[in-house]
């Protein structure tokens, strides 16, 4: 992954640690785990499969930039 642009920064409200939000472009490899006490698991997901891997919301900075840069897959 190459690093685009920072969009934001925050605690965490349930696990209370400081998160650091990076909008990446992938330039190869594979996506995996780096930290497996701090992350569950990886997956490339769609702007509409989201809501299924996290159902309050995301972080709004992040929001707003995936509506922006991802194309609708609303009909």
């Amino acid at each position: 992954m190459a690093p685009q642009k920072a969009l934001g920064r925050r605690v965490h409200p349930l696990t209370g640690r400081e998160i650091h939000y990076i909008a990446c472009r992938p330039v190869g490899g594979e996506a995996a785990v780096a930290s497996a006490g701090e992350v569950a698991d990886t997956v490339w997901a769609t702007l509409g499969e989201i809501p299924q891997y996290v159902p309050y919301g995301l972080f709004e900075p992040v929001q707003r930039y995936l509506d922006a840069a991802l194309p609708s897959q609303l009909p």
